[in-house]
């Protein structure tokens, strides 16, 4: 199959062709020419477009198997795509959870068209930190990373052995840090917020004291860490300090620990509760300015769809988590105004390919086409007519937004949205 891509503008810091309007010729899933006034003898053309390189999530809940009633791995691929992802990291955390050479076989089967699917293997069994996972066997059927996932690695010695063991394969351990003591029973951050709602918070102690021990074991055991979704400026330094020092740690950021703070929570809206929770604005900032400096090395998703069981709750009683695929790129086209767009860009598709050791999408000729293709200044409302997950949970659901995925290419398969 031919596609044309005419007139596209180019956001792509790897590419010769970066912030330059050109056309684009994809023949067979491959890049063959890049130029001006390609002739059209296409299968597909579409014109007037920015296209960027495809976009790679390291956190996201598909809940297959187990709970597909929120989510399954075709609805989730579909939420990808809709959002200009090319390829997502499946979380552990399904029922059972990734943890054998069949669990992440599953995930590999259902990956393609259009969208591939990366498994990360859960690092204990059952993700609850006792025992170590046959890493080995995980490594050699495909598994990406180790991590168990929502749940912290609470478990030191734990931790040190699986930094030990992945470095036979230079394998990657991803941890969300949190002490589970210092945050059990909380539902929000710990500040004024939180004491004029009522509601048990979170103090950032809880992130910022695990990422200190983490540094710690990963200062005497060697390894590569990768911390998930940080959410707290004292982290953001933690980590600066770490990588100044020489330590192969890496950190990324969700996206809407960007776009909002604990204030949104005044109204009890259970689409804004989230782990971690919703900081401070002296954290957003922090956060940004992370992202600037390339302390943190990527935004993801952390795409947790629930159903209405789970949210239309009293807020105490609701669970964590935004429905966060189907937004993104908006929020993306969003936070613009605090960052460039190309670097956001680029923190969702390149930087989160260099973490994993993935070779980098660029758009350059004879590269193969892994491509979103974008509309920044498009605006559509988020309602259940193009709703692409199975879930709502989402404090952007029935809102108008600014910003809008075309659709992806992704070697032979065009997909539009």
């Amino acid at each position: 199959m031919k596609v044309l891509l005419k007139s596209s503008k180019i956001l792509d810091s790897g590419s010769a062709y970066h912030n330059k309007t050109i056309d684009i010729l994809i023949e067979n899933g491959v890049i063959t020419k890049l130029g001006q006034n390609i002739p059209d003898p296409s299968d597909e053309v579409l014109d007037g477009y920015t296209v960027t390189p495809g976009l790679l999530d390291l956190n996201a809940h598909f809940n297959e198997p187990g709970s597909e009633y929120k989510e399954d791995l075709y609805s989730g691929k579909k939420s990808a795509s809709f959002s200009g992802f090319t390829d997502i990291c499946v979380l552990p955390n399904t029922i059972p959870v990734i943890e054998s050479k069949s669990d992440v076989n599953f995930v590999m089967k259902n990956s393609g068209e259009g969208v591939d699917l990366w498994a990360i293997g859960a690092l204990s069994e059952s993700c609850n930190g006792e025992n170590l996972t046959e890493i080995l066997d995980l490594e050699n059927a495909g598994a990406v990373a180790f991590s168990d996932g929502i749940n912290p690695i609470w478990n030191s010695e734990l931790l040190l052995k699986a930094l030990q063991y992945v470095q036979k394969f230079e394998g990657l351990v991803i941890n969300r840090p949190k002490d589970i003591h210092l945050s059990q029973h909380s539902q929000m951050n710990e500040g004024k917020m939180s004491t004029t709602l009522g509601m048990n918070g979170e103090p950032s102690l809880s992130e910022t004291l695990a990422v200190k021990r983490d540094l710690d074991i990963l200062r005497y055991a060697g390894g590569r860490l990768h911390f998930s979704m940080l959410s707290t400026a004292e982290s953001v330094d933690l980590v600066k300090k770490a990588k100044k020092e020489g330590l192969n740690v890496t950190c990324d950021v969700a996206i809407h620990q960007l776009l909002y703070t604990e204030d949104a929570l005044q109204d009890y809206d259970s689409n804004y509760k989230v782990d971690p929770p919703l900081r401070s604005e002296k954290d957003r900032k922090a956060l940004l300015k992370g992202l600037e400096s390339g302390v943190i090395d990527a935004i993801v998703s952390a795409h947790n769809p629930q159903d209405p069981e789970s949210k239309d709750l009293e807020f105490d009683l609701s669970t964590a988590g935004i429905c966060s695929l189907p937004t993104f790129f908006s929020s993306l086209v969003n936070l613009s105004k605090d960052l460039p767009l190309e670097l956001l860009l680029e923190k969702s598709s390149n930087g989160p390919r260099r973490i994993l050791g993935f070779e980098e999408v660029h758009i350059n000729e004879g590269s193969q086409a892994k491509l979103a293709i974008i509309d920044p200044n498009k605006t559509w409302v988020f309602d259940k007519t193009n709703n692409p997950s199975k879930s709502i949970n989402s404090p952007l659901f029935n809102s108008e937004l600014t910003g809008k995925c075309v659709g992806i290419i992704n070697g032979h398969f065009l997909i539009r949205n």
